[in-house]
């Protein structure tokens, strides 16, 4: 249950004025630690009771949605009783329609009765194939424009929107389009200002290590497929986040800078103020990869709530040694009460 707003105990906690519209909850999380709650997030072995029985997978068809900006691949698994809400879920960065918070998530609106669109974004997953050009996280015109065509599709439904971390930031983002319309967007730990979260990922050896693998990973696949995009381009001598993002962001965008790159897909009061959707942020005040303090841009808006935990690190909220998660239980109860 919500309790009242006391003043957290975080530095970086932004003013009293600015947390006036914030929702905090109290769930009784274990682990404690926030690097352990962010680990387990994305932990295959959170997937080993649906070894044998995985309605979700049994149930979904490989589906590719082609737009005049792009092809994006999804996966859509019909409720076999068909009920007419469904939700799109979109992962993180270096994420996919297979991570394991996001096979959770869905396997539980399933499991309620509602069916699941999971969609990946260029060039995650196994997609590098269907685009030429790089992905980058300004590309929002070409996730707007495949949610439009599902919300087509299924404009009989009661359509939902949920997304993680950099999904989070997509849905936010989408949640300001005029195009689109949801009974409900959900974004859990999603970056606001992403030059913070960066310089917060590369403080950390553990997360900064861990991005960068992944993301030079999915850049040879893309090399493999497409060498010519990267000719005169020294990527693979960066040996960190920021430097990677200069040698790319230069090359492959519309942005001369990294501080306009990332402000292109930041969560500014002017986006927030545009929000005709209900949407929901949920995020945990110890999260160890995007500042609590970014949150201030928040506006008190009838259309937009802040959910704040005081633990739950980034994407984990685990509620127990079963390794279940609060923000699962929190978001269907939300969809279905």
């Amino acid at each position: 249950m919500p309790v009242p707003v006391p003043s957290p105990p975080w530095p970086e906690t932004p003013s009293n004025t600015s947390l006036i519209k914030m929702i905090i909850y109290r769930p009784a999380l274990r682990p404690k630690n926030r690097h352990l709650q962010s680990i387990l997030a994305s932990a295959r072995w959170r997937l080993w009771p649906l070894r044998h029985n995985n309605p979700v997978k049994q149930h979904q068809k490989a589906e590719l949605i082609e737009t005049e900006l792009a092809t994006l691949q999804g996966f859509y698994s019909p409720h076999p009783q068909g009920h007419d809400n469904i939700a799109i879920l979109i992962h993180g960065w270096e994420g996919s329609a297979e991570s394991t918070y996001l096979q959770l998530m869905a396997h539980h609106l399933f499991a309620a009765g509602i069916s699941v669109y999971r969609l990946n974004l260029r060039d995650h997953g196994d997609s590098h194939h269907l685009n030429e050009d790089l992905f980058h996280s300004c590309r929002l015109p070409e996730v707007v424009a495949a949610l439009q065509q599902l919300n087509q599709r299924f404009q009989n439904h009661q359509r939902y929107l949920i997304g993680f971390s950099l999904g989070g930031n997509f849905a936010v983002r989408a949640a300001a389009a005029k195009e689109l319309n949801y009974s409900g967007v959900f974004a859990v730990s999603p970056p606001v200002n992403p030059q913070n979260s960066m310089q917060a990922i590369e403080s950390s050896k553990l997360y900064g290590t861990y991005f960068l693998r992944k993301w030079k990973r999915s850049l040879y696949k893309k090399q493999r497929l497409f060498p010519h995009l990267f000719e005169g381009t020294d990527w693979q001598s960066q040996n960190n986040l920021q430097s990677l993002t200069e040698a790319l962001v230069l090359k492959h965008t519309e942005y001369s800078t990294t501080s306009d790159y990332f402000y292109g897909y930041s969560l500014t009061p002017e986006l927030i103020k545009n929000i005709n959707n209900p949407t929901q942020i949920i995020t945990a005040w110890d999260d160890p990869v995007i500042p609590f303090a970014d949150f201030s841009t928040i506006d008190r808006l009838a259309n937009i709530k802040l959910i704040t935990t005081p633990h739950g690190g980034h994407c984990g909220f685990i509620k127990n040694w079963r390794l279940q998660s609060w923000v699962e239980e929190y978001i269907i109860n939300e969809i279905t009460s």
